[in-house]
């Protein structure tokens, strides 16, 4: 049984101790050029793919972000999101983008307290893939604590996180060690240098745009042990196009080479990559990645 493991976006309560974020990093003003960056290599890695085509409403994966986090719509020139950039104002829309998913995940309607609700109505797959990073602790139930001795936990529900011990159960030997529970958004979380061996990211990289997301995989590879890794398990779209956009829940489904894409901007090399047999038809293909 190795030493620590990190879970996002599943977390436990009891005697964990729960701390709250030290910054708010999503209420910064947004690095335009570090995002543009991001994005014109994500673009070049989509067209030296061979297999994508364009968006159907986005000339290029950075207009799209400057469409969502701009608050421009995508026929109008992005010349107003470029003034923001160059006086560094900042920009509501990003605070938007963050504040939708908050919203959906921690309404009791959108998501009761079950494996029901956290699954989106799809519980029935719980017995294909036990280990669904969902919010209410089951990939740190079923898969991580039964493999480390200890395991710290984020996510950015109170609700969430108020409704956990139940789903732990009364097991005070398995309570005991969960140690961290961290509650706030990946975006704003800065996990402890050399600390993990593993990090698992389940269902929840969706939510981070793409220059949260490359920074906050920078972040989990320094805290990785010198043995560690990072399994990411996420939806993937396998249309002609690169990616789906959820405005609903702010959220983006990319395709496989989005992802990687990400990945080796963020530094990190894929070890292994392998699809979720048997997932429902109806649902998004699920792919792993193992990375260091």
């Amino acid at each position: 049984m190795t030493s620590g493991a990190f879970d996002i976006n599943d977390s436990q309560v009891g005697t964990t101790s729960l701390i709250l974020p030290r910054c708010r990093c999503s209420c910064l003003p947004i690095e335009w050029e570090e995002l543009r960056s991001i994005s014109t290599k994500v673009q070049q890695d989509l067209d030296d793919s061979g297999m994508i085509e364009p968006h159907h409403e986005f000339e290029s994966v950075y207009a799209m972000w400057q469409a969502e986090l701009g608050g421009i719509s995508s026929e109008m020139r992005n010349v107003e999101v470029e003034l923001r950039a160059e006086i560094g104002e900042e920009s509501p829309q990003e605070l938007v983008w963050y504040a939708h998913a908050h919203k959906y995940w921690d309404d009791e309607k959108n998501c009761p307290l079950s494996e029901n609700g956290v699954l989106g109505g799809f519980a029935h797959i719980s017995e294909i893939d036990i280990n669904c990073g969902a919010g209410i602790g089951r990939v740190s139930k079923l898969l991580l604590l039964p493999m480390f001795n200890h395991v710290d936990l984020v996510d950015q529900s109170p609700r969430l996180l108020r409704g956990l011990e139940q789903y732990l159960g009364a097991d005070e030997i398995l309570l005991a060690r969960v140690r961290n529970l961290y509650c706030m958004g990946l975006q704003d979380f800065e996990p402890t240098s050399a600390s993990y061996d593993l990090i698992w990211m389940q269902w929840v990289l969706v939510h981070l745009t793409d220059l949260d997301l490359v920074r906050y995989l920078k972040r989990c590879k320094k805290a990785l042990t010198p043995n560690g890794f990072i399994v990411v398990k996420e939806n993937i779209f396998q249309s002609a196009e690169p990616y789906d956009i959820d405005r609903q829940d702010s959220s983006i489904t990319r395709s496989a080479v989005y992802y990687r894409s990400i990945f080796k901007q963020a530094g990190l090399v894929v070890l292994a990559e392998w699809r979720q047999r048997h997932f429902p038809k109806e649902l998004y293909p699920v792919k792993m990645f193992a990375l260091a």
